[in-house]
């Protein structure tokens, strides 16, 4: 949904990674990896959930202390005297996601998630009912920025949104009713038609590769068919995948696409109103792979509901899936490395996922979705991702 690898705000490395404003660095968290300033060390770094156990030390010591080895799922271990449950994530591997920060929105439902290149956000909020994204007011889009530990709403607009994309040129890319997509242009307010056309298909999701490609999901409702797209910066369309079955290439519901460095596409294929789906790996002209889930987590009781994805700077990818509260991350050839519950992160029903580099550092956003009957707000995640 966004453009490949945003950089938000990129500073250089010796800067406060958690406010990105304080050049007077002293001190790290060997846990979080996070170099900090006094001020965050004592305000902000608190807040991460498992900040107790954390160890931090002055930058003058770094080298002289031993960093202990972290595994994925590391939040709880299993504990049969205290009654505590372990994390379900598959620790094969070494990654590590920290929650650094939580921010409250003021909308029900995160479902569209793009990071500009201003330090700013897209919010666009929805519902998944009968597997369509329907927008009930103003909040329908909104553009926020991070103040501390809130979100300063800067605009919003009245428009139903299925999926966003950030230029390279910080404009705002929107696939919304109509075969047309919109446009935002940086800087500006007025909601505009640009020259991508998908007629006769009405466009579900976007994608903009690090080679200024435009990719769309969309989908003929008459024909009960969708397709994914690939034009350049005039619109010109340069393949379609799906139109025909030659290649056996079929889609229901294109739902979100992402792409990683070896020119693979990776498409969520929504099959049904239940949200059941699949990623498929395309390549230049056909089907590379298709990941469906994993045993561990994915049965026929609790199928595979995929919803949103983005790629990593080590190019592999990272599969959110909601109603099971779980990341997974595969490479970039469509195989599972490991998955991650959010759950046990404290951090319920993640509905979309973005990522930024901030100098070396990883940062990683999650939105999340609000059920009707609660009367809660979705909120906004930051997190520190490494080893991935």
């Amino acid at each position: 949904m966004a453009v490949s690898n945003p950089q938000l705000g990129i500073q250089s490395p010796i800067q406060c990674q958690l406010c990105v404003q304080d050049k007077q660095i002293s001190f790290k968290c060997l846990e979080c990896d996070l170099l900090m300033c006094s001020a965050c060390k004592n305000d902000i770094h608190p807040k991460i959930k498992t900040a107790t156990e954390h160890r931090i030390i002055h930058i003058k010591d770094i080298g002289k202390t031993s960093i202990p080895r972290t595994n994925i799922g590391s939040a709880s271990s299993s504990n049969k005297d205290n009654n505590q449950t372990s994390d379900p994530s598959k620790e094969c591997t070494n990654v590590h996601v920290t929650v650094v920060e939580e921010y409250q929105t003021k909308i029900k439902e995160v479902s569209q998630l793009a990071l500009g290149l201003d330090d700013s956000f897209w919010l666009g909020d929805g519902d998944h009912q009968k597997g369509m994204r329907l927008f009930t007011s103003h909040t329908g889009l909104q553009k926020v920025k991070c103040e501390r530990n809130k979100l300063k709403v800067l605009s919003s607009f009245n428009i139903d949104i299925c999926g966003l994309a950030v230029t390279h040129g910080n404009d705002l890319l929107i696939a919304t009713d109509g075969p047309i997509l919109k446009q935002i242009k940086n800087g500006k307010t007025k909601i505009e038609d640009t020259a991508y056309n998908l007629n006769p298909y009405n466009p579900q999701s976007i994608y903009i590769t690090r080679k200024n490609k435009v990719i769309v999901g969309a989908r003929n409702n008459t024909k009960n068919k969708g397709v994914v797209i690939v034009m350049d910066n005039l619109g010109n369309h340069e393949r379609v995948y799906g139109k025909d079955k030659t290649k056996d290439i079929s889609f229901t519901l294109p739902w979100n696409i992402t792409a990683t460095n070896n020119d693979n596409i990776f498409v969520i294929d929504v099959i049904n109103d239940k949200m059941e789906g699949r990623v498929v790996l395309l390549g230049q002209v056909d089907i590379v792979n298709t990941y469906s889930g994993h045993p561990d987590i994915n049965t026929k009781a609790i199928p595979f509901t995929p919803i949103d994805l983005t790629t990593t700077p080590t190019d592999n990818v990272i599969v959110v899936e909601m109603i099971n509260n779980t990341l997974h991350i595969i490479n970039n050839s469509g195989q599972l490395i490991t998955y991650i519950s959010t759950k046990y992160k404290g951090i319920s029903l993640p509905c979309s996922i973005s990522l930024a580099m901030v100098g070396h550092f990883c940062m990683l956003y999650i939105g999340t979705y609000t059920d009707e009957n609660n009367k809660d707000k979705a909120k906004l995640y930051k997190l520190n991702l490494i080893g991935c």
